[in-house]
Protein backbone atom coordinates (compact mmCIF):
# COMPACT_ATOMS: atom_id res chain seq x y z
CA UNK A 1 0.00 0.00 0.00
CA UNK A 2 1.55 3.78 -0.79
CA UNK A 3 1.76 5.73 2.00
CA UNK A 4 -1.14 7.49 2.81
CA UNK A 5 0.49 10.35 4.71
CA UNK A 6 2.13 11.64 2.13
CA UNK A 7 -0.53 10.53 -0.78
CA UNK A 8 -2.72 12.83 1.36
CA UNK A 9 -0.40 15.36 2.41
CA UNK A 10 -1.67 18.98 1.38
CA UNK A 11 -0.69 20.54 -1.70
CA UNK A 12 -2.62 24.04 -0.96
CA UNK A 13 -3.95 25.70 1.76
CA UNK A 14 -7.56 25.03 1.30
CA UNK A 15 -6.27 21.59 1.39
CA UNK A 16 -4.80 21.90 5.53
CA UNK A 17 -7.00 20.52 7.94
CA UNK A 18 -7.69 23.40 10.52
CA UNK A 19 -5.20 26.27 11.41
CA UNK A 20 -7.65 29.08 9.72
CA UNK A 21 -5.65 32.07 11.02
CA UNK A 22 -2.33 30.55 10.03
CA UNK A 23 -3.57 29.96 6.71
CA UNK A 24 -5.77 33.14 5.94
CA UNK A 25 -2.46 35.41 7.60
CA UNK A 26 -0.40 33.79 5.42
CA UNK A 27 -2.59 34.23 2.21
CA UNK A 28 -2.79 37.24 3.29
CA UNK A 29 0.55 37.99 2.92
CA UNK A 30 0.86 36.27 -0.55
CA UNK A 31 -1.56 38.40 -2.04
CA UNK A 32 -0.03 41.52 -0.75
CA UNK A 33 3.60 40.60 -1.27
CA UNK A 34 4.27 41.79 2.36
CA UNK A 35 6.39 38.84 3.06
CA UNK A 36 8.20 38.46 6.42
CA UNK A 37 11.96 37.64 6.17
CA UNK A 38 11.87 34.82 9.23
CA UNK A 39 8.90 32.60 10.61
CA UNK A 40 8.44 30.55 13.24
CA UNK A 41 5.97 27.83 13.12
CA UNK A 42 5.31 26.40 16.25
CA UNK A 43 2.55 22.97 17.22
CA UNK A 44 2.03 19.26 18.18
CA UNK A 45 3.46 16.72 15.50
CA UNK A 46 1.53 16.22 12.78
CA UNK A 47 -0.78 19.63 12.67
CA UNK A 48 0.94 20.94 9.56
CA UNK A 49 3.84 22.81 10.08
CA UNK A 50 6.16 21.58 7.56
CA UNK A 51 3.69 20.93 5.37
CA UNK A 52 2.24 24.33 5.41
CA UNK A 53 6.13 25.89 5.28
CA UNK A 54 5.97 23.85 1.94
CA UNK A 55 3.10 25.33 0.32
CA UNK A 56 4.30 28.83 1.37
CA UNK A 57 7.52 28.09 -0.15
CA UNK A 58 5.61 27.18 -3.41
CA UNK A 59 3.14 30.19 -3.17
CA UNK A 60 5.82 32.79 -3.00
CA UNK A 61 7.59 31.78 -5.96
CA UNK A 62 4.75 31.01 -8.00
CA UNK A 63 5.58 27.39 -8.28
CA UNK A 64 9.54 27.69 -9.18
CA UNK A 65 12.38 26.28 -7.26
CA UNK A 66 12.76 24.06 -4.20
CA UNK A 67 12.83 24.75 -0.73
CA UNK A 68 16.26 24.01 0.94
CA UNK A 69 15.23 21.26 3.88
CA UNK A 70 17.16 20.81 7.00
CA UNK A 71 16.53 18.69 9.85
CA UNK A 72 17.83 20.67 12.54
CA UNK A 73 17.85 17.59 15.33
CA UNK A 74 20.79 16.12 12.89
CA UNK A 75 22.32 18.77 11.92
CA UNK A 76 22.71 20.99 14.93
CA UNK A 77 26.17 22.55 15.51
CA UNK A 78 27.47 25.44 14.44
CA UNK A 79 29.51 24.41 11.85
CA UNK A 80 25.89 23.03 10.14
CA UNK A 81 24.33 26.94 10.46
CA UNK A 82 27.71 28.42 9.13
CA UNK A 83 27.19 26.64 6.18
CA UNK A 84 23.40 27.57 5.56
CA UNK A 85 24.54 31.31 6.39
CA UNK A 86 27.05 30.91 3.42
CA UNK A 87 24.57 29.40 1.49
CA UNK A 88 22.19 32.11 2.34
CA UNK A 89 24.57 34.73 0.67
CA UNK A 90 24.36 33.33 -2.86
CA UNK A 91 20.86 34.04 -4.71
CA UNK A 92 18.50 31.75 -6.10
CA UNK A 93 18.94 30.79 -9.28
CA UNK A 94 15.26 29.18 -10.16
CA UNK A 95 13.03 30.92 -8.24
CA UNK A 96 12.52 34.61 -6.97
CA UNK A 97 13.14 33.24 -2.99
CA UNK A 98 15.56 31.34 -1.66
CA UNK A 99 13.79 29.33 1.01
CA UNK A 100 15.25 27.74 4.13
CA UNK A 101 12.97 24.84 6.43
CA UNK A 102 14.67 24.05 9.38
CA UNK A 103 12.73 21.42 10.89
CA UNK A 104 12.82 20.90 14.78
CA UNK A 105 14.49 24.09 14.92
CA UNK A 106 14.63 23.51 18.90
CA UNK A 107 17.47 21.46 18.63
CA UNK A 108 20.00 23.18 17.56
CA UNK A 109 22.98 24.26 19.63
CA UNK A 110 23.32 27.20 21.71
CA UNK A 111 26.11 28.07 19.62
CA UNK A 112 24.15 27.83 16.55
CA UNK A 113 21.30 29.39 17.76
CA UNK A 114 23.60 32.21 18.24
CA UNK A 115 25.58 31.88 14.58
CA UNK A 116 22.01 31.99 13.54
CA UNK A 117 20.90 35.00 15.43
CA UNK A 118 22.55 38.07 12.90
CA UNK A 119 21.28 36.44 9.72
CA UNK A 120 17.82 36.82 11.05
CA UNK A 121 18.54 40.04 12.08
CA UNK A 122 19.99 41.12 8.73
CA UNK A 123 19.06 38.50 6.38
CA UNK A 124 20.66 38.50 2.90
CA UNK A 125 17.62 40.40 0.41
CA UNK A 126 15.35 36.92 -1.19
CA UNK A 127 16.06 35.14 1.53
CA UNK A 128 13.30 33.77 3.62
CA UNK A 129 13.47 31.31 6.83
CA UNK A 130 10.81 29.15 8.15
CA UNK A 131 11.88 27.37 11.72
CA UNK A 132 9.70 24.58 12.56
CA UNK A 133 9.77 23.78 16.08
CA UNK A 134 7.28 20.71 18.51
CA UNK A 135 9.13 22.54 21.50
CA UNK A 136 8.72 26.47 21.34
CA UNK A 137 10.04 27.35 25.17
CA UNK A 138 13.53 25.68 23.84
CA UNK A 139 14.13 28.33 20.99
CA UNK A 140 16.28 31.69 22.59
CA UNK A 141 14.29 34.75 23.20
CA UNK A 142 16.62 36.76 21.04
CA UNK A 143 15.49 34.16 18.25
CA UNK A 144 12.16 34.43 18.91
CA UNK A 145 11.92 38.80 18.48
CA UNK A 146 13.26 37.96 15.61
CA UNK A 147 10.64 35.83 14.13
CA UNK A 148 6.66 35.85 12.88
CA UNK A 149 5.52 33.53 15.10
CA UNK A 150 2.43 31.00 14.44
CA UNK A 151 1.02 28.62 16.79
CA UNK A 152 -0.49 25.51 15.30
CA UNK A 153 -3.10 24.40 16.65
CA UNK A 154 -3.97 20.21 17.54
CA UNK A 155 -6.81 19.28 15.25
CA UNK A 156 -9.96 18.20 16.63
CA UNK A 157 -11.63 14.66 16.48
CA UNK A 158 -14.44 15.61 14.21
CA UNK A 159 -12.19 16.87 11.44
CA UNK A 160 -9.89 14.16 11.73
CA UNK A 161 -12.55 12.07 11.33
CA UNK A 162 -13.43 13.80 8.07
CA UNK A 163 -9.96 13.69 6.56
CA UNK A 164 -9.85 9.75 7.10
CA UNK A 165 -13.96 9.70 5.69
CA UNK A 166 -12.06 11.52 2.81
CA UNK A 167 -9.38 9.19 2.34
CA UNK A 168 -11.60 5.91 2.35
CA UNK A 169 -13.98 7.36 0.22
CA UNK A 170 -10.84 8.23 -2.42
CA UNK A 171 -8.93 5.00 -1.93
CA UNK A 172 -12.75 3.32 -2.67
CA UNK A 173 -13.09 5.40 -5.60
CA UNK A 174 -9.48 3.53 -7.39
CA UNK A 175 -11.09 0.42 -6.82
CA UNK A 176 -10.44 -0.07 -2.80
CA UNK A 177 -13.53 -1.94 -1.20
CA UNK A 178 -13.26 -0.35 2.45
CA UNK A 179 -15.93 -0.64 4.81
CA UNK A 180 -16.07 1.05 8.31
CA UNK A 181 -17.82 2.34 11.54
CA UNK A 182 -17.99 6.28 12.56
CA UNK A 183 -17.25 5.37 15.93
CA UNK A 184 -13.79 3.34 14.61
CA UNK A 185 -12.73 6.46 13.05
CA UNK A 186 -13.51 8.67 16.30
CA UNK A 187 -11.45 5.90 18.42
CA UNK A 188 -8.41 6.41 15.61
CA UNK A 189 -8.49 10.23 15.77
CA UNK A 190 -8.85 10.05 19.64
CA UNK A 191 -5.70 7.93 19.63
CA UNK A 192 -4.11 10.60 17.27
CA UNK A 193 -4.06 13.09 20.00
CA UNK A 194 -4.74 15.91 17.65
CA UNK A 195 -2.19 14.88 15.04
CA UNK A 196 -3.17 14.29 11.32
CA UNK A 197 -0.33 12.31 10.07
CA UNK A 198 -0.36 10.31 13.70
CA UNK A 199 -4.22 9.58 12.47
CA UNK A 200 -3.91 8.64 8.76
CA UNK A 201 -0.59 6.42 9.97
CA UNK A 202 -2.79 4.64 12.95
CA UNK A 203 -5.71 3.96 9.91
CA UNK A 204 -2.54 2.89 7.57
CA UNK A 205 -1.44 0.30 10.05
CA UNK A 206 -5.34 -1.04 10.42
CA UNK A 207 -5.81 -1.06 7.17
CA UNK A 208 -2.66 -3.69 6.51
CA UNK A 209 -5.04 -6.06 8.70
CA UNK A 210 -8.10 -5.68 8.12
CA UNK A 211 -10.67 -4.12 4.87
CA UNK A 212 -13.52 -3.89 7.78
CA UNK A 213 -12.52 -1.29 9.87
CA UNK A 214 -14.55 -1.47 13.17
CA UNK A 215 -13.46 -0.77 17.18
CA UNK A 216 -12.60 -4.36 17.86
CA UNK A 217 -10.26 -4.45 14.47
CA UNK A 218 -8.86 -0.82 15.54
CA UNK A 219 -8.05 -2.27 18.81
CA UNK A 220 -6.69 -5.62 17.59
CA UNK A 221 -4.85 -4.04 14.89
CA UNK A 222 -2.97 -0.90 17.05
CA UNK A 223 -2.61 -3.32 20.56
CA UNK A 224 -4.47 -0.88 22.50
CA UNK A 225 -5.75 -2.01 25.68
CA UNK A 226 -8.43 -4.30 26.23
CA UNK A 227 -11.26 -1.68 27.67
CA UNK A 228 -13.85 -3.80 28.28
CA UNK A 229 -11.40 -5.77 30.54
CA UNK A 230 -10.58 -2.76 32.60
CA UNK A 231 -14.69 -2.26 32.72
CA UNK A 232 -15.07 -5.19 34.87
CA UNK A 233 -11.93 -4.87 36.80
CA UNK A 234 -13.10 -1.50 37.72
CA UNK A 235 -16.36 -3.09 38.74
CA UNK A 236 -15.07 -5.98 40.46
CA UNK A 237 -13.04 -3.96 42.36
CA UNK A 238 -15.64 -1.50 43.52
CA UNK A 239 -17.57 -4.22 44.44
CA UNK A 240 -15.08 -6.11 46.73
CA UNK A 241 -15.08 -8.88 44.39
CA UNK A 242 -11.59 -10.47 45.47
CA UNK A 243 -11.77 -13.90 43.26
CA UNK A 244 -12.90 -11.88 40.19
CA UNK A 245 -10.35 -9.21 40.18
CA UNK A 246 -7.97 -12.08 40.56
CA UNK A 247 -9.21 -14.30 37.85
CA UNK A 248 -8.93 -10.97 35.32
CA UNK A 249 -5.45 -10.75 36.09
CA UNK A 250 -4.52 -13.92 35.67
CA UNK A 251 -6.16 -13.46 32.20
CA UNK A 252 -4.06 -10.47 31.33
CA UNK A 253 -1.21 -12.94 33.00
CA UNK A 254 -1.89 -16.01 30.89
CA UNK A 255 -2.29 -14.23 27.49
CA UNK A 256 1.39 -12.36 27.82
CA UNK A 257 0.68 -9.27 28.63
CA UNK A 258 3.60 -7.14 29.87
CA UNK A 259 1.76 -6.28 33.48
CA UNK A 260 3.61 -3.62 34.33
CA UNK A 261 2.14 -1.94 30.79
CA UNK A 262 -0.83 -3.51 31.57
CA UNK A 263 -1.74 -1.37 34.73
CA UNK A 264 -0.09 1.80 33.66
CA UNK A 265 -2.58 1.23 30.78
CA UNK A 266 -5.39 0.65 33.56
CA UNK A 267 -4.60 3.98 35.81
CA UNK A 268 -4.76 5.51 32.40
CA UNK A 269 -7.99 4.33 31.85
CA UNK A 270 -8.92 5.62 35.51
CA UNK A 271 -7.79 8.96 34.59
CA UNK A 272 -10.44 9.02 31.82
CA UNK A 273 -13.13 7.40 33.78
CA UNK A 274 -12.84 10.30 36.32
CA UNK A 275 -13.27 13.03 33.04
CA UNK A 276 -16.23 11.25 32.25
CA UNK A 277 -17.35 11.28 35.51
CA UNK A 278 -16.76 15.02 35.88
CA UNK A 279 -17.76 15.97 32.03
CA UNK A 280 -20.70 13.10 30.93
CA UNK A 281 -18.62 13.99 27.78
CA UNK A 282 -16.55 10.86 25.95
CA UNK A 283 -14.96 13.82 24.01
CA UNK A 284 -12.62 14.76 26.95
CA UNK A 285 -11.49 10.98 26.94
CA UNK A 286 -9.50 9.10 24.99
CA UNK A 287 -12.07 6.09 25.22
CA UNK A 288 -14.09 4.14 22.16
CA UNK A 289 -17.79 5.74 22.39
CA UNK A 290 -19.11 2.18 23.02
CA UNK A 291 -18.49 2.26 26.60
CA UNK A 292 -20.44 4.99 27.12
CA UNK A 293 -23.47 2.97 28.86
CA UNK A 294 -20.49 1.21 31.05
CA UNK A 295 -19.03 4.42 32.34
CA UNK A 296 -22.70 5.73 32.87
CA UNK A 297 -23.28 2.88 35.17
CA UNK A 298 -20.18 3.17 36.87
CA UNK A 299 -21.02 6.96 37.73
CA UNK A 300 -24.11 6.05 38.99
CA UNK A 301 -23.27 3.57 41.51
CA UNK A 302 -20.12 4.86 42.44
CA UNK A 303 -19.08 7.60 44.96
CA UNK A 304 -16.17 9.64 43.02
CA UNK A 305 -14.20 9.74 45.94
CA UNK A 306 -13.76 6.27 45.62
CA UNK A 307 -12.31 6.65 41.78
CA UNK A 308 -9.73 9.05 42.93
CA UNK A 309 -8.77 6.43 45.87
CA UNK A 310 -8.54 3.94 42.91
CA UNK A 311 -6.73 6.07 41.03
CA UNK A 312 -3.85 7.09 43.68
CA UNK A 313 -3.69 3.50 44.88
CA UNK A 314 -2.87 3.10 40.79
CA UNK A 315 -0.27 5.51 40.91
CA UNK A 316 1.63 4.24 44.13
CA UNK A 317 1.71 0.70 42.72
CA UNK A 318 2.85 1.47 39.34
CA UNK A 319 6.11 3.57 41.50
CA UNK A 320 6.54 0.08 43.38
CA UNK A 321 6.27 -2.60 40.40
CA UNK A 322 8.06 -0.09 38.47
CA UNK A 323 12.02 -1.99 38.62
CA UNK A 324 10.45 -5.34 39.42
CA UNK A 325 11.18 -8.16 37.67
CA UNK A 326 8.46 -10.17 38.63
CA UNK A 327 5.65 -7.47 39.41
CA UNK A 328 2.39 -10.05 39.21
CA UNK A 329 2.88 -11.12 43.35
CA UNK A 330 2.88 -7.38 44.05
CA UNK A 331 -0.07 -6.41 41.68
CA UNK A 332 -2.15 -9.11 43.22
CA UNK A 333 -1.10 -8.22 46.89
CA UNK A 334 -2.24 -4.81 45.88
CA UNK A 335 -6.09 -6.11 44.37
CA UNK A 336 -6.50 -8.33 47.76
CA UNK A 337 -5.82 -4.67 49.65
CA UNK A 338 -8.05 -2.82 47.44
CA UNK A 339 -10.97 -5.61 47.63
CA UNK A 340 -11.16 -6.86 51.07
CA UNK A 341 -14.47 -5.46 52.74
CA UNK A 342 -14.65 -3.00 55.24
Amino acid sequence: MINLANKYRPRAFQDVVAQGYVKQILLNQLETGEIKHAYLFCGGAGTGKTTSARIFAKEVNNGEGTPIEIDAASNNGVENVRDIIEDSKFKSLDSKYKVYIIDEVHMLSTGAFNALLKTLEEPPTGTIFILCTTDPQKIPATIMSRVQRFDFTRISIDDIVSQLEYILESENEEGASYDYDIEALRFIAKLANGGMRDAITRLEKVLDYTDYITVQEVADALGTPDYETFVNLTKTILSNSTSEALKLLDEFHMSGKDLKLTMRNYTNFLVDVCKYFLTQDLGFTNLPDHLEDDLAEIKDSTEYSLLLWMLEEMNSLNSTIKWEPNAKPIIEAQILLMTQED
